[in-house]
C-alpha cells in the first residue's frame, strides 16, 4: 500500500527541486517507500552493492550516470564517511535536473540537526511504523477525529507492533522472533557502523533494561547503577539509541504549571514488542501515534508541533500534551477501564484551555463527552483512528 509520506515527498520536496532525506527505524519501510517514488527500477542504488560503492567513492556523478529519467534513490549511503560532501557535489551538479531521494537511519537524523553545507538543499522526512489511521490520504490538524474506522485494528498493533513485516505477517510468535533478530542486527550492524562501542555486552544490558522504563522519567543515574558503567557512558548510549530510532523521549511541559517537573524526560520505544505489560504497550503505542502526527504536520508545514507531558513534584500527571506553535493544543490521558475523567486531566483542561482533551480507555466502541470539563472519554482505537 502507499505510505503516508509519499505524496508530501513528491509535492513538497521533489517538485521543488529539493532532495528528500527519509530516515526512520530499521525495517520500517524506508527503502520500499523510496522505490515507490521511482519511475525506473534502475534508478535505485544501494551501499550494499560493491560496484556502486566503488563508483561512488571515485565520482558520485559518474556513479549515477546513465540511469533512466525520474528520481534517483540512494540507499544507505550514510555508511560512507564522506557521504555529505559527495552528496552535495552530486546535488550541485545534477540536483536541478534529477530529483534525489536518500534513505537511511541515524546519520541522516544527526545531519538534519546540523549546520552543514547541504542546508537549504533538502527536506527531512521521518517514517514511522504503521498506525491505526495509516492511509495514503493524510489529514491536517484541523481535520483530526473525523475518521472513526481504523486501517489497522488497535488490537493487531498491540499484539504485533506497527513494523510492516510482523504486522502484515499476522503471527505473534514470528513477530517476537523478528523483534529479537532485529535487536541483534541493531547491535551487530547499525551500532557498529555509527560508533565504536568497546563493551557491547554492557550496551546489550542497557537495551534489555529500557523496556522496564517505558512511560517513566528517564534517570541516567539509575541506569548507570544497573548497567555498571559511567554516567557519561550511559548518557551517550541513550543518545546513540535515540539517533538509531530505537528510543524516543518526551520532554516535560512546565509553562504555567505550578511545581512542574522541568528536567527529566519520559522514554518510549519505536518497537513495542519487548513490552510485557498491556498498559505499557497502550501508552507507548499512543505516544507513537501522537509523535507521528506531530512530526508529519511539522514537516508538511501545517504548524510547529511537539509532544510533551505534564508532571508535578507531587506526581500529578497528564500523560501527553501536544503543543501547537508552542501552545497546549491537545491533552491525552491513557487509562485501562476508568470511564470517569481524572481530576488532573479536568484541572489542566480548564487552566490551559486546550481545545482538545481526551481520556483513552480500553473499552471498544466507547465514547462519552463531559462538557462541564471539556473532556471526552473514548476508546483507544476510535481516538487513534482520527489521527494519522
Amino acid at each position: 500500500m502507499e505510505r503516508y509520506l509519499r505524496r508530501v515527498i513528491l509535492d513538497d520536496a521533489l517538485a521543488d527541486h529539493k532532495m528528500a532525506l527519509i530516515s526512520g527505524p530499521r525495517q520500517v519501510g524506508k527503502t520500499v517507500l523510496g522505490r515507490s517514488l521511482l519511475e525506473h527500477r534502475d534508478n535505485e542504488m544501494t551501499w550494499d552493492d560493491q560496484a556502486f560503492r566503488r563508483a561512488w567513492a571515485k565520482d558520485p556523478v559518474v556513479a549515477v550516470a546513465g540511469r533512466g529519467p525520474g528520481p534517483l534513490l540512494l540507499d544507505e549511503i550514510h555508511k560512507d564517511r564522506r557521504w555529505k560532501s559527495r552528496l552535495k557535489g552530486l546535488y550541485d551538479l545534477r540536483g536541478g535536473e534529477v530529483p534525489i531521494v536518500v534513505t537511511g537511519s541515524a546519520r541522516l537524523d544527526i545531519f538534519r540537526r546540523g549546520g552543514d553545507s547541504l542546508m537549504g538543499r533538502f527536506l527531512p522526512f521521518r517514517l514511522f511504523p504503521f498506525t491505526c489511521a495509516e492511509r495514503a490520504q493524510t489529514i491536517g490538524p484541523d481535520e483530526i477525529f473525523r475518521r472513526t474506522q481504523p486501517s489497522y485494528p488497535f488490537r493487531d498493533l498491540l499484539q504485533l507492533g506497527g513494523f510492516p513485516e510482523p504486522l502484515l505477517g499476522g503471527n505473534e510468535a514470528k513477530a517476537k522472533r523478528w523483534a529479537r533478530l532485529r535487536g541483534e542486527r541493531l547491535l551487530q550492524e547499525d551500532i557498529r557502523d555509527l560508533r565504536n562501542i568497546h563493551d557491547l555486552q554492557a550496551l546489550r544490558v542497557l537495551m534489555d533494561l529500557l523496556p522496564e522504563r517505558v512511560g517513566s522519567l528517564l534517570s541516567i543515574n539509575s541506569l548507570r547503577e544497573d548497567v555498571g558503567v559511567a554516567y557519561a557512558t550511559v548518557r551517550d548510549w541513550v543518545a546513540l539509541l535515540h539517533d538509531l530510532y530505537v528510543v524516543f523521549t518526551v520532554r516535560p511541559y512546565a509553562r504555567r504549571i505550578a511545581r512542574a517537573i522541568r528536567a527529566e524526560p519520559k522514554l518510549y520505544l519505536y518497537d513495542i514488542l519487548s513490552l510485557e505489560s498491556g498498559a505499557a504497550r497502550r501508552e507507548n503505542l499512543t505516544a507513537l501515534h501522537l509523535l507521528k502526527a506531530c512530526h508529519f504536520w511539522t514537516e508538511s508545514a501545517a504548524g510547529d508541533f511537539e509532544l510533551c507531558f505534564i508532571r508535578t513534584k507531587e506526581k500529578a500527571e497528564v500523560d501527553f500534551v501536544v503543543l501547537k506553535d508552542r501552545k497546549p493544543w491537545l491533552l491525552v490521558e491513557c487509562k485501562s477501564g476508568d470511564l470517569h475523567p481524572t481530576t488532573v486531566l479536568c484541572k489542566y483542561a480548564g487552566s490551559l484551555k486546550t481545545p482538545h482533551n481526551y481520556q483513552l480507555v480500553d473499552k471498544p466502541g466507547y465514547r462519552r463527552e463531559y462538557p462541564e470539563w471539556s473532556v471526552v472519554v473514548i476508546d483507544y482505537e476510535r481516538f487513534l483512528s482520527g489521527l494519522l
